[in-house]
């Protein structure tokens, strides 16, 4: 019999499994504040970037004011320390500076939320970054983001020029130019450091791209410590917000990854209830696959703790529903009704056997089955045949050739009782 395993699909997880119990419901429709960005023109205005930062940092509605306050009261810092200072090249440097200097404390790589940063001086690239955005966007500095395969910066427009800034370093302004950076930055971070020109994967983002860099980075990282309920929220908001395939297939990935989880925990009604809400919201046929592997495994658990009955009911109510493909439920009936003839043959051959007819009428025609009615049959008669109950015999004969009338074993075994009792 096929097996049908879950897995998890992303790998080189280490951290251990978080087992927790049957979850609240999760939702499946994103935040709408990245429904309303999508549609926005960009570069967006410095109050609603902030508010979404926030928001899609994980911060709760109830404390997104006292962030807000927070924020602004530092570009109030920042706006004094900039008097005086003309030139927009000096302004950009002078914010990095000053970012370093009142926000910045400690690198952290998974550290990509901007409250957290805010509260405890704790930042990575994405984080910093999106806060440096924040910063010249309101002191009226055109700045937008920059990626690279493993990395983001930014960059800044000052008068006709544009600058790479590295947000993670004091030293970041115009960093290719600067031998001090290169100097001090290992003793400040402890990284070594990759000049934004040296990219030959670098690309221009958008306002929109930078934000979602925070949610890609909350999903990855929710999954890596296994906390894949965690991990749902800021897929479907990326996914919202940019609309792409990378978001797409960031999100699919996600809920995969939750129903495969409650699968293996042997939450089966919970994941098969999430899956069937995520295919009717996304419809990814391989939403749809692993709905028919969880009921596959589903079936199987409860055959293993001989819940016959239950999973009779869920493969009829699976197939009836488009849950599970005709040939999947046959195949899964078939080894069901094998399950209980095997259990039922030590004691009672002849009940085994009924239980194997009753499971071709169910499926009908099967070759396995058949089989399997044969065996118990045979083995039935011939314990009959030894207490000499030859008409008991003969009779069950009768009505097994009547389902099988082609069936060689019976046929002899018919011949096999007339001689025993013929010797009577």
């Amino acid at each position: 019999m096929k097996r049908h395993l879950l897995f998890l699909f992303l790998s080189s997880l280490s951290a251990p499994l978080v087992l927790q119990g049957a979850p609240a419901e999760l939702r499946l429709d994103p935040d709408p504040l990245a429904g309303e960005l999508a549609l926005r023109e960009e570069p967006l205005d410095p109050e609603v970037f902030t508010r979404a930062a926030f928001i899609f940092s994980g911060v709760p509605e109830q404390q997104l004011a006292g962030a807000q306050r927070q924020m602004s009261a530092r570009v109030e810092q920042l706006r004094l320390g900039l008097e005086g200072i003309s030139d927009p090249g000096e302004q950009a440097q002078a914010a990095l500076e000053f970012m370093h200097e009142k926000l910045l404390r400690s690198y952290d790589e998974r550290q990509t939320s901007v409250d957290v940063l805010l509260d405890r001086g704790s930042y990575n690239c994405v984080s910093s970054a999106v806060v440096y955005a924040i910063l010249l966007k309101s002191v009226n500095l055109p700045v937008w983001g920059v990626r690279t395969s493993d990395h983001t910066f930014c960059r800044v427009r000052a008068g006709q020029k544009a600058f790479d800034v590295e947000t993670t370093s004091p030293f970041g302004f115009d960093p290719g130019t600067r031998k001090e950076f290169f100097d001090d930055f290992g003793r400040i971070t402890g990284f070594s450091y990759v000049p934004p020109s040296s990219y030959g994967d670098r690309r221009d983002i958008g306002d929109r791209e930078l934000l979602a860099l925070i949610l890609f980075n909350r999903t990855a990282f929710a999954t890596e410590r296994r906390d894949y309920p965690g991990a749902v929220a800021p897929a479907l908001d990326a996914y919202a917000l940019l609309d792409d395939r990378e978001s797409y297939e960031r999100l699919i990935t996600s809920l995969l990854n939750l129903a495969s989880w409650h699968g293996m925990n042997g939450h089966f009604g919970d994941a098969l209830e999430f899956l069937v809400r995520a295919d009717e919201r996304f419809g990814d046929p391989r939403l749809a696959a692993l709905r028919s592997d969880l009921v596959h495994n589903w079936v199987l658990s409860l055959i293993g703790k001989r819940g016959y009955a239950e999973a009779q009911q869920l493969l009829d109510e699976q197939v009836a529903g488009a849950g599970l493909a005709r040939e999947e439920w046959r195949e899964l009936t078939v080894y069901l009704y094998q399950v209980r003839a095997r259990e039922s043959a030590p004691g009672d051959y002849g009940e085994a056997a009924r239980l194997i007819l009753e499971g071709l009428a169910k499926v009908g025609a099967d070759r396995g089955l058949s089989e399997s009615y044969e065996v118990y049959v045979h083995n039935a008669v011939v314990n009959l045949v030894r207490s000499r109950r030859y008409e008991e015999a003969l009779s069950m004969l009768e009505e097994a050739l009547l389902e099988l009338p082609a069936s060689s074993v019976f046929g002899k075994d018919r011949s096999m009782v007339l001689e025993a009792a013929g010797r009577q």
